[in-house]
């Protein structure tokens, strides 16, 4: 029988997504080579991997933990900033009873900026790869043990160990069914549609979104000339996207947009992504955390998934460092019972949030067509809640 090495380690993170790289940077930016980190991901075979454009919207408080980690020089010049957000709801594609015009600033600060999902992987990424006190495996989890004051996990031939696992691989978490973490869950009965396209017509900066019967189409600027797109329908009006997907129609995306876009000159980088809400009852089990879309996923119509898991990183590893700092068990529960009472609250505010305002706006209900007029021209006739608004999505008033 052959003999397993043994190999230990602070903190074992099951997922090398971006909420994990950030996790892994910044408790190696405040405790350095004190902590010692091993992050497992299954090797992903060329198919597996994404071959379109993802546009994420990186909010205020996103930029700050950048900043605090001395990259945001590294990422801002590839962003672009969103200066105003325009939404509306449409009955058709023509008419638009309701308009919202949002100053997309806090404080003078910019609230929130578009960014190629790629390339902010790749920088933060090339990051963690200077550090050695963060090891990478590619390898998938055999086996997890979450013993009285010990993690095991068995990848190959070996047993990892640490005193804190963190589950960060997504939303069909390999961990969480191990240990049979249950979430709470639904499906929209929706799927949505990511593309790039390039226009003839400067963006100028502006993000809109127009609040269909049938689902939210957003636009998202990414250069002069070019803008994401973001179509979420219900499953009755998948044939209309999926035309659009495989590039026989532009038609309804100009029809949307024509006052900001002008023609579309190309669609391309196109892909379909289904549309569920889940958050897990609990952020932790034993000696697990939880975060990011291993812990929630939720609408995407405000752009917020990746910041609430950078929100998820931030509490967690405070609570590490307070950890580090007296002496303490990373992996106790009353450490992790904290990480779930400081974060709870955001997260069931703004999944519950966006999923009241998709269900209010994504149906053919003709009654509730001047109640979906009135809550946009209210929102927009009211000067305090529309800073409100750019505040809240900023993050900046979230406390850890």
């Amino acid at each position: 029988m052959k003999q397993q090495n043994t190999s230990h380690s602070d903190v074992i993170i099951v997922g090398n997504g971006i909420t994990s790289q950030f996790f892994a940077l910044r408790l190696s930016k405040i405790l350095g080579r004190r902590i010692r980190i091993k992050i497992i991901d299954k090797e992903r075979k060329d198919a597996d991997r994404i071959k379109y454009v993802r546009a994420l919207s990186i909010s205020l408080s996103t930029v700050n933990l950048c900043k605090s980690l001395g990259i945001w020089t590294l990422i801002e010049p590839h962003t672009h900033p969103i200066y105003k957000i325009f939404i509306s709801h449409s009955e058709s594609y023509e008419e638009k009873p309701s308009f919202l015009n949002l100053d997309n600033r806090v404080n003078d600060e910019v609230a929130s900026y578009i960014i190629d999902e790629k390339v902010l992987r790749d920088i933060v990424s090339a990051e963690t790869a200077k550090l050695s006190n963060i090891d990478l495996i590619y390898a998938d989890v055999d086996d997890i043990k979450l013993e009285t004051d010990l993690v095991s996990v068995k990848v190959r031939d070996q047993i990892l160990t640490s005193k804190l696992l963190v589950a960060a691989d997504g939303r069909k978490s390999t961990v969480k069914k191990q240990l049979n973490i249950k979430s709470v869950s639904w499906g929209y009965d929706q799927v949505a549609l990511s593309c790039l396209i390039e226009h003839t017509k400067n963006n100028e900066n502006i993000a809109v979104e127009n609040f269909l019967n049938t689902g939210p189409i957003a636009l998202l600027p990414m250069g002069k000339g070019t803008s994401s797109v973001i179509w979420s329908v219900n499953r009755d009006n998948v044939d209309q996207i999926e035309k659009i997907s495989n590039g026989d129609s532009k038609l309804s995306i100009e029809k949307q947009f024509k006052n900001y876009i002008g023609e579309i000159i190309k669609l391309d980088n196109s892909g379909l992504f289904e549309l569920n809400f889940s958050v897990v009852q609990k952020l932790y089990f034993k000696r697990c955390a939880i975060i990011g879309d291993a812990a929630h996923s939720i609408h995407p119509l405000a752009g917020q998934g990746t910041n609430l898991g950078l929100r998820d990183i931030i509490c967690l590893s405070d609570k590490i460092v307070d950890a580090f700092k007296y002496g303490l068990d990373i992996g106790s529960t009353n450490n992790l019972q904290e990480y779930q009472r400081k974060r709870m609250p955001d997260i069931l505010t703004s999944a519950l949030a966006y999923d009241g305002i998709n269900r209010l706006y994504s149906n053919n209900i003709s009654s509730l067509n001047p109640l979906k007029d009135f809550v946009i021209n209210l929102a927009d006739s009211i000067p305090v809640l529309k800073k409100s608004l750019v505040r809240g999505g900023s993050g900046v008033s979230i406390r850890y």
